[in-house]
């Protein structure tokens, strides 16, 4: 029932659309857009999130207000602003990462020769085993 009390108390309160891009620059500095990327709407009563996807496209309704908008993905730098809401209105706010310089964690090298070792290992241990048990 309280959900259902906040869908009406957000319906009285009007709302508008938020909607835009969020594009990052590559390490040849070309601007592409950037899908899954969260885009959080919020201020002291809500927080919204809305995932860019195809393109790099989000958008998201949320009621009146001024909300704090952010986008955090890895590689990148935070960027924020703000936007105000009033009923019926359609924003578009458009985001431009910069690269963060800050490696995005990967398998690392030295590991996947280590893999490569064992497996490797494995292997030939195995073959010994086979053979041995022929003769």
């Amino acid at each position: 029932m309280a959900s259902a009390q906040n869908h009406s108390q957000q319906a009285l309160q009007g709302g508008g659309l938020i909607r835009g891009s969020v594009y990052g620059f590559t390490m040849y500095d070309e601007l592409t857009p950037i899908e899954w990327a969260p885009v959080t709407a919020s201020n002291d009563q809500y927080e919204f999130v809305a995932y860019s996807g195809a393109g790099g496209i989000y958008e998201m309704f949320v009621p009146t207000g001024v909300y704090n908008l952010t986008v955090v993905t890895p590689g990148y730098t935070t960027y924020s602003t703000s936007v105000a809401v009033s009923d019926g209105s359609a924003s578009t706010l458009n985001f431009y990462l910069e690269q963060s310089g800050v490696p995005i964690p990967e398998f690392q090298p030295s590991a996947f020769a280590m893999v490569l070792f064992i497996a490797l290992a494995s292997v030939l241990l195995a073959k010994r085993a086979s053979q041995r048990r022929r003769d």
